[in-house]
């Protein structure tokens, strides 16, 4: 096992977490940003940095957000999360996603 859990999903990704934490791909004790947000009183989908990274061990990324990082930003993501859900991404963003596990030394299938 590598540690991590990742997921791609076609659906929104309040969905695609909720099935995540369903399958166990997100577990219980995990926090999203989301999660963090709905603790603090906040609406879901509060900027990142309002929420103390800390206190975040999942993360659920969309495609338009995937869009904006660069490779750097993807292998960070990949050191600071054990959970991750990537919702609405397309062929060549999976292609992204794959080849940032393997720079990270990940085995990975599709």
């Amino acid at each position: 096992s590598s540690g991590i859990n990742a997921e791609y999903g076609g659906d929104h990704p309040i969905t695609a977490a909720a099935i995540a934490k369903n399958v166990g791909i997100i577990s219980e004790d995990s926090n999203t940003v989301d999660d963090i947000a709905k603790d603090m009183g906040m609406l879901p989908g509060i900027p990142v940095e309002e929420v103390d990274p800390n206190k975040v061990n999942a993360a659920v990324v969309h495609g338009s957000k995937l869009k904006e990082m660069n490779a750097e930003d993807l292998d960070i993501l990949l050191e600071n999360h054990e959970e991750i859900v990537f919702a609405r991404t397309s062929p060549q963003q999976k292609l992204i996603i794959v080849e940032a596990f393997q720079r990270a030394g990940q085995i990975v299938a599709v």
